[in-house]
């Protein structure tokens, strides 16, 4: 691909005026390593979609490093769910295999105990890691009604864990800790 020389010195423009300005609000937004990334994605969009950017400039790069920061933050926290639940899975494996699955029993028990709509929100949730609002997309309910249903579930799972009176009724699925049904 052949690149325009107009379109190299529009871009050049754009990238001397603006790139103060747009490292600014990364650096007020990520932490100052992250920053360069966010300036670096703005512009590659920028450089993409050069035709479309408006005149000012500014407001438009900014929405672009905006987004740009939110995937950042949306894949700092898909990182810390991994290592959060790489990190459950090493203490699952360390602890005693007797207590294991005593505890893995007592919760599958405890599940076996709950109403179908209690028991496929808690396992969407514990067992697919899905968010709440993914879980409310997959039962074709709002998100906030998901959420008020998810405390009621996980209160009542907790009450059938602590009264101990989980009956043999078993699903399925492996539930290592009623932490991962939270």
């Amino acid at each position: 691909m052949r690149i325009d020389d107009d379109a190299r010195g529009e871009f050049t423009a754009l990238y001397e005026a603006q790139y103060a300005p747009v490292l600014r609000y990364a650096l007020r937004e990520v932490p100052g390593h992250a920053a360069g990334d966010v300036v670096a994605e703005t512009f590659m969009t920028a450089w993409r979609r050069l035709s479309e950017v408006p005149d000012p400039p500014l407001p438009w790069l900014l929405g672009v490093a905006r987004r740009v920061v939110a995937n950042q933050r949306r894949g700092e926290t898909r990182l810390r769910r991994l290592q959060l639940a790489v990190g459950e899975h090493a203490v699952f494996v360390e602890g005693s295999p007797a207590e294991t699955l005593a505890e893995r029993d007592a919760v599958r028990a405890a599940l076996g105990l709950l109403s179908v709509a209690d028991r496929e929100l808690l396992t969407l949730i514990g067992w697919d890691g899905l968010s709440v609002r993914e879980a409310a997309q997959v039962l074709g309910i709002r998100a906030s009604t998901a959420s008020v249903r998810l405390h009621r579930a996980r209160r009542r799972l907790q009450d059938r864990l602590t009264s101990g009176a989980a009956a043999p009724t078993i699903p399925d699925h492996p539930l290592s800790t009623a932490e991962e049904a939270s």
